[in-house]
């Protein structure tokens, strides 16, 4: 299979992903600073889950610059990834109307986390098909270490938003969760950028 259709299809769902957000954006009821002060809540939470995107399409962006091989395993962890991917619109406006609701954001949690999850399985199935490319091997295992690093994040931030009783926490862990690792291979691989 090749990669160019895989990559594609990624950067075609991120985009609509994406576009969904900001059109789920409400207008302010009135066109006062009052109005859109008062819709500060979802425009956080679309500011989160846009950058979080971001980040995490810097990092399948150096997974897939490298990548040689894909298989339909691959292919089946890229769709289940893309699956987390595409609720996020809808958690992001359940966050962002329900800021201060804990459930409201371990939803969102759960689902970025579930994403960063089935990233992480796509990084090993990337590495094992295309382990006999020992440059590709050595970034798949740098990459693979720093996606632990954002789980980590991640579920540390779930019990820091528990003992604090302040649900935004786990909508900012997974920014940082995401940054961490697309910082580090960005500093890594200063030679693959345009």
């Amino acid at each position: 299979m090749g990669k160019d259709r895989l990559v594609a299809f990624t950067d075609a769902v991120l985009a609509i992903v994406i576009t969904i957000l900001v059109m789920d954006l409400r207008l302010p009821l009135q066109p006062t600073p009052a109005a859109l002060w008062a819709l500060r809540e979802s425009f956080f939470a679309y500011g989160v889950s846009f950058f979080w995107i971001g980040a995490m399409w810097i990092i399948l962006h150096n997974q897939w610059h490298r990548a040689k091989r894909i298989t339909t395993r691959v292919a089946w962890h890229t769709i289940l990834m893309l699956f987390f991917f595409s609720l996020l619109p809808y958690v992001t406006r359940f966050a962002g109307d329900n800021l201060m609701s804990m459930f409201a954001l371990s939803i969102y949690w759960a689902v970025s986390l579930l994403a960063t999850v089935n990233f992480m399985a796509q990084g090993y199935a990337l590495g094992y098909y295309n382990r006999d490319d020992l440059e590709f091997l050595a970034s798949a295992r740098v990459l693979n270490h720093w996606m632990w690093v954002d789980l980590g994040v991640n579920i540390a931030g779930l019990g820091l938003a528990v003992l604090l009783r302040y649900p935004p926490v786990l909508m900012v862990v997974s920014f940082v969760g995401a940054l961490i690792p697309s910082v580090v291979i960005r500093h890594l691989n200063r030679e693959y950028e345009s």
